[in-house]
Formats: structure tokens, C-alpha cells, sequence
């Protein structure tokens, strides 16, 4: 039985007075905020990591999918996402590649990008940013949010606004203020990145991939196959790093503070089984640079919305009223089992935990395929809200329908979509489930966004 003590009622102060309130400074919450600050919004930014940027700077997963649509041709994704890049190109802080089944992408330096988020915000009076700041609740009266309630190193503060929105991942100020929200039973698993140098120098040497020359020792030191091989992929920026991706964990809810801490703990274990099993039979100049400031999240709570987006809706290319982003990322769905990845053309990849691969197809050649599909402005408005929307991981999306759009490609669009509908509701006076779409499309497009 779980104990309880009773803590005493009292005063918060506020610390700021602002227009919109964005809890989670992923770079779908920077680029919500950023959006509505170019359209002349006071914003509050709050974070609780150090960095800005979320799964892409904490958790090191540095690769942004294609921007095109499935015939690699017509860009469909542009506003903050392409801005940003262009600034890492500018930099020289990442390289633009090409896989055959999914188009052009870029793999970036997560530090970089850090940087140039700050850079960012900062380039706008407006938004007031709050690090190391947890969203513990909210003051909710009705269906309206007055206040979000923060825990930060100064103690208990509040942040008043008109509007809100939460990109915090897990639903910290929509759950703790009672709107609907619901998980999937099986959850997509976690991952912990680290950076390694030494590794390209021993590819070169020895002709052959890290992990063939390994993997046989996994047991020796107790590294646990049964997570699925480890992805050691390159960073290019610099290019004698490698950042490996793994071991994954499934059965983890990551919105549960002793589940994080035990996977934590359990990934950094298996990367230094890894290390040592490298150094063992490669050699001893390879070398830990950096662990990932952040546990690697794809999923965990969803916002109960207007709409819950399906696979159909995805795969069959459905075009909605209310877009406000669009996609080509396949459905991508981890289990204990490996990955399963659908394509718009009718083909899916199978790839086993041992890395086999397989293709099939799982639906029959028409001739013609969808080539992108379509994401709706309902997927970010909970039931009964009035002045509260979610963006990135909390959109209402079914189990498959889930796997294409979590990608941060996708995800950055719905930041930026929030905080553009968070400006034109405030505007015009209305709630949020009130935003004409096509006024909000064209906001969207004058600030970049493709989206017809």
C-alpha cells in the first residue's frame, strides 16, 4: 500500500505574464514558441532539461528525415525545420545523405543544434525561457487553463496565460489538469545513445562493420541480445565519431520516474558491456565521448483529441480540411521482436532482432501510391479544451498510425502549427476548437510552411 503525507495549502508566486504558455522545449516546443512570437506573442518557454531541443540535443538522435515527398522531387516540409537546417548547413554542422527507400536526410551535431536553438530564441525578446523547469500541475477553471505550475531551482512558481500548449511528450500540464488522455497498451521501446570515438579507425583497419566482429561475445559480457542489435551509426560532424543507438528496452513507460531511472541505469550498463567487449577483441583506443543528457523516448502518453489518426488515414493518403503538416516517413513500429516499416508505395521492411531483412508487400501494386499523406489540426486539440492544444508525441494517433508521424520531421510541424493556432484564437477572440482552418493554413504558409 503506497503511503501519503499531507503537504499544507499556500501562496505560489508568478514568475511571468504572458500570452502562451509552452511547456516542453523539445524543438517542437521551441518552434511553437518561435512561431507565435513572430506573430507578436509574449511566450514562455519551459524546459527541464539543460538544453533545448529535446530528442534531438539531450537524447543525441541526430537525423531529420526526408523534407520530400515519396517521389523525392517536391519539398512538402519546409517553415522551422527547413529554416534550421539551412542555419547547421550554414555552419557546417551537418551532412545531407540519401537512402534509396525513404529520400534525402541529414544527420546533424546534436551539440550544434543545441546551440542554434538557443540562438533562436534568443533572437526574440518575447519568449522567456525556464530551464531545469518541471510543468507539476495547473489551474484549471472549466474547460480554460489560467496557470501552469512549475518546480524549478527557485521552488514553486506559476506562469499565467491566455493560451497554452504542451509538447512536454507525457502530458505534464494536460493530465495533471484532468484532460482525457490514453496509452497503448504495448508501447514502442526507449533507447540511450552514446557517442564513441576510435570506431571508424578500426572499420578502416580490420574492412568490416563493429558489431559483426562483437557480437559473439555478447554473453561473455552479459550484453543482451534479446534488445536487438545496437545501431552504430556515423555522425559525420565530426566524422571519427560514432553515435551508437541502443541497447533498446521494451516494456518501459517512460512517464514513470522509477522506470526512467532503472532504464537509465540499465543502458549505460550495456554500453559499457559494450565498450568493454570492443576493447577486448579491436583495441584500446576507442573511447566513451559523450552519454546522452536524456533517456530516448518514441512514445508514451497520447491526448484524447477531436480525431485520432489512423493507419488508413496514412497509408491511403486521406487528405483532411484541416491539415497542417505533411509526412512520408513509413510506419515504423519497434517491438522485442525487430521492426516493421510500411511504406506509402504498398512495400514494408521486416528487420529481425539479429538484423536480418525482409521485404514483402502489404499491399498489392495499383500502379499508383499515395505520395505523402496528411496530418490534421484535430490531432492537437484535446476534448473540451479552450486555450489548451498538444504538439509533438502527445497528438492523438492509433498504435500504427503512431509509428509514421512520430518522427521529429513531422512532429516539428505540429509545433509550429500549435502556436500559429494559439496566436489566431487569441486573436479573434474564439476557443481552440474554433480556429478556421483555412485561416490557420494561411498563417502557416506566410511563415514558411508548405502547406497547400
Amino acid at each position: 500500500m503506497m503511503k501519503s503525507i499531507h503537504e499544507p495549502a499556500r501562496e505560489i508566486p508568478v514568475a511571468y505574464d504572458c500570452d502562451l504558455c509552452v511547456i516542453g522545449g523539445s524543438c517542437t516546443g521551441v518552434f511553437a514558441a518561435v512561431r507565435a512570437a513572430r506573430l507578436g506573442m509574449s511566450v514562455a518557454l519551459v524546459e527541464s532539461n539543460i538544453l533545448l531541443g529535446g530528442m534531438a540535443t539531450a537524447a543525441q538522435v541526430n537525423e531529420w528525415h526526408s523534407l520530400y515527398d515519396a517521389t523525392h522531387q517536391q519539398q512538402i516540409i519546409g517553415g522551422l525545420t527547413a529554416e534550421v537546417l539551412d542555419r547547421l548547413r550554414r555552419k557546417h554542422a551537418l551532412v545531407d545523405l540519401m537512402r534509396e527507400e525513404r529520400g534525402p536526410y541529414a544527420l546533424f551535431n546534436s551539440a550544434a543544434l543545441a546551440l542554434e536553438l538557443d540562438a533562436l530564441v534568443q533572437e526574440h525578446e518575447s519568449i522567456r525561457v525556464f530551464l531545469k523547469a518541471a510543468c507539476v500541475g495547473g489551474i484549471r477553471e472549466g474547460n480554460a487553463l489560467t496557470a501552469a505550475i512549475l518546480e524549478d531551482k527557485s521552488g514553486r512558481r506559476a506562469i499565467r496565460a491566455r493560451m497554452f500548449v504542451d509538447a512536454s511528450g507525457d502530458g505534464d500540464l494536460l493530465r495533471r489538469t484532468g484532460f482525457a488522455a490514453w496509452r497503448n497498451e504495448t508501447l514502442q521501446p526507449v533507447s540511450y545513445q552514446l557517442l564513441i570515438a576510435g570506431l571508424e579507425q578500426i572499420e578502416e583497419r580490420t574492412g568490416k562493420g563493429i558489431w559483426s566482429q562483437i557480437r559473439h561475445l555478447s554473453k561473455d559480457f552479459d550484453y543482451p541480445l534479446e534488445n536487438a542489435t545496437p545501431w552504430i551509426n556515423p555522425s559525420h560532424v565530426p566524422a571519427d565519431i560514432r553515435n551508437v543507438y541502443g541497447p533498446r528496452l521494451n516494456g518501459v513507460d517512460a512517464s514513470n520516474a522509477d522506470e526512467v531511472t532503472a532504464a537509465i541505469l540499465e543502458s549505460r550498463r550495456c554500453h559499457r558491456a559494450l565498450l568493454e567487449m570492443i576493447k577486448s577483441r579491436l583495441g584500446q583506443e576507442v573511447a566513451a565521448v559523450s552519454l546522452a543528457h536524456s533517456l530516448g523516448v518514441r512514445e508514451t502518453w497520447h491526448a484524447r483529441c477531436m480525431h485520432r489518426l489512423t493507419a488508413s488515414d496514412l497509408l491511403d493518403g486521406i487528405s483532411f480540411s484541416d491539415r497542417i503538416g505533411r509526412g512520408t516517413y513509413p510506419v515504423d513500429i519497434h517491438s522485442s521482436q525487430g521492426t516493421l516499416l510500411r511504406y506509402l508505395n504498398g512495400k514494408e521492411k521486416v528487420l529481425d532482432r539479429d538484423g536480418k531483412v525482409t521485404w514483402r508487400r502489404w499491399r498489392e501494386d495499383m500502379g499508383s501510391s499515395p505520395t505523402s499523406y496528411e496530418i490534421p489540426y484535430r490531432c492537437l486539440v484535446p476534448e473540451s479544451a479552450e486555450n489548451l492544444l498538444v504538439a509533438g508525441r502527445l497528438l492523438d494517433a492509433d498504435r500504427e498510425a503512431y509509428g509514421g508521424v512520430r518522427v521529429m520531421v513531422n512532429m516539428n510541424q505540429t509545433g509550429e502549427a500549435a502556436g500559429v493556432a494559439a496566436w489566431w484564437a487569441l486573436k479573434q477572440g474564439v476557443t481552440v476548437t474554433q480556429v478556421n482552418p483555412r485561416e490557420l493554413r494561411r498563417a502557416l504558409a506566410d511563415g514558411g510552411s508548405l502547406v497547400p
